[in-house]
């Protein structure tokens, strides 16, 4: 964008310039200004004066000639009666004051002195005095320095005074109107604005306004009660630099498009790494990407996890009614039961959820709900409760807790999965944890041992611990046993030593979580 300090020469201004707005009330008084020719100067006020003064003067040097015509025909007559032989005199002087007199009002009334404008060697048009001109430039600067937002100065103007027709007059705003057009240096038109930024301008009235609605008809529909768009958005009538002017097609484009900004995503209790990637339409390994260094299996409540690096220019903020039928909770009716562990419930009559035709208002921003507003809720199904006896039986120590804890220390030398080993891939049904030889391994949870002992399957020295909650956790690779089958083991009692026994490669403890005979991953049950 090139502007012009106070000496006319151009400079540049850099994008991160702020754009200097001409407001609306600014324009509306030039229109004004430009409509109305009058004047605080006393010299304009003067000139409008004999201007609009004209038509009375020229009746009054018709009536003034009336009557030096007069004169002279009554001096002309008294010269004849006096001495006829004067007669063709008298006649050539009245005919020359006649001719005078005629010359000089026509004067009066054709010509007048003036001042011509030139730009750039193309006359503009001509004003009743050069002081007209001069304002008339000083004004199209004053317009073009808002705009740019600095001095500018037209140094190509040139001012010729001298006679001319009174017809050939134009009025200061005329003149205005001319060298704005000469200039180009700025155009009036209209500015969309996003958030505060200049996204584009045009010199098409109601264009932005076609633009927003196509963006925001693609989440209409006949339940829609309103469209915003969560940044602020400005469409202003002002005068701009040509080059701000733009395509509309790409002004489209950048309302649909996306800009630098981050999305982030909280992790909350009972998330996990892949159902977080499929909310949000990635895969776990685009998830990680973004997310360097998380390891996935561990995540931890209030983890921040980056979601996008990208932003819409324009979020579009949505309210409808939705209706839909919808599940009423049941509620939980306990008996106590003396036969089962405290904390241990079992059900004894299964609940139904309700249902309810329900209306709703919701909020959303772009595909993301933000809000919702039961406006009724018609229950046409009651829900049945559900009954559950519970515990009360005092929990003795090697009952089992429901949670687990880590077998032993270590570092994890080998994920649940499939993996490569010994040339081929194979399915590796819980986690190794390497440490070195003879490390405590304790229970994981209170529990009955249901085996201790040599297993031929590769597992060597190996616990298995029955929770009588449809677990069972497994300790393979062990160098020494310290429980048998039958024995009541609580959470955290030493029940082995760590080996390399078996099919193994190191010192570890093989550990594995199987509920009702299926293998799962233990890190999905370790805090």
């Amino acid at each position: 964008m090139v502007q012009k300090d106070n000496k006319g020469k151009a400079q540049k201004a850099g994008k991160g310039q702020p754009l200097q707005m001409v407001r609306p009330r600014q324009v509306l008084d030039d229109r004004i200004r430009r409509r109305f020719p009058e004047s605080s100067n006393p010299t304009r006020q003067l000139q409008l004066l004999l201007w609009g003064s004209t038509p009375l003067l020229r009746q009054k040097a018709g009536g003034l000639m009336y009557r030096i015509r007069s004169f002279f025909s009554r001096l002309s007559a008294r010269f004849r009666a006096r001495t006829p032989k004067h007669r063709f005199i008298q006649s050539a002087v009245f005919l020359t004051a006649g001719l005078f007199l005629a010359a000089y009002a026509a004067y009066q009334v054709l010509y007048t002195t003036a001042t011509t404008v030139t730009f750039e060697g193309r006359e503009l048009g001509t004003v009743a005095s050069e002081e007209e001109a001069q304002n008339a430039v000083r004004q199209v600067e004053d317009s073009i320095s808002r705009a740019l937002g600095s001095t500018y100065t037209l140094d190509q103007v040139s001012y010729t005074t001298g006679l001319t027709f009174r017809s050939a007059l134009v009025e200061e705003s005329d003149l205005e109107e001319a060298l704005s057009e000469s200039v180009r240096v700025v155009e009036h038109g209209y500015a969309l604005f996003i958030g505060g930024e200049l996204l584009g301008a045009t010199q098409t009235r109601g264009a932005f306004e076609e633009l927003l609605e196509q963006v925001a008809v693609n989440y209409r529909n006949e339940n829609t009660i309103s469209i915003d768009f969560v940044e602020g958005v400005d469409i202003l009538e002002c005068d701009l630099p040509v080059d701000e002017f733009t395509n509309l097609a790409d002004v489209a484009l950048l309302l649909n498009s996306l800009k630098d900004g981050e999305v982030t995503y909280t992790v909350k209790s009972g998330d996990c790494w892949s159902v977080i990637a499929e909310d949000h339409n990635m895969t776990s390994k685009e998830l990680l990407t973004l997310n360097p260094g998380y390891d996935i299996d561990r995540l931890q409540i209030g983890d921040v996890l980056t979601i996008s690096n990208a932003v819409p220019y324009l979020t579009v903020k949505v309210t409808q009614m939705e209706y839909y039928e919808e599940d009423i909770p049941y509620e939980v009716e306990y008996v106590d039961d003396n036969t089962m562990w405290e904390g241990d419930t079992k059900v004894i009559s299964k609940g139904e959820y309700g249902k309810s035709n329900t209306v709703a208002k919701v909020t959303y921003e772009c595909v993301t709900e933000v809000e919702r507003e039961i406006v009724s809720r018609d229950i046409f199904q009651e829900p049945v409760t559900e009954i559950q006896a519970r515990g009360t039986l005092e929990r003795p120590s090697w009952a089992a807790t429901g949670s687990f804890r880590w077998p032993t220390s270590g570092s994890i030398s080998s994920r649940f999965g499939y993996r490569n080993i010994f040339g081929g891939s194979s399915f590796h049904g819980g986690v190794d944890i390497a440490n070195s030889y003879g490390t405590d391994i304790v229970a994981a949870d209170g529990g009955i041992v249901i085996y201790a002992g040599w297993n031929s399957g590769g597992y060597g020295y190996l616990v298995q611990i029955d929770h009588q909650n449809g677990y069972v956790t497994y300790y393979g690779h062990n160098s020494s046993l310290l429980v048998s089958v039958g024995d009541k083991v609580y959470k955290g009692q030493h029940i082995a030593e760590m080996g390399s026994t078996g099919r193994s490669t190191g010192n570890h403890c093989h550990f594995e979580v199987r509920l009702n005979g299926e293998r799962q991953n233990p890190l999905n049950y370790l805090p």
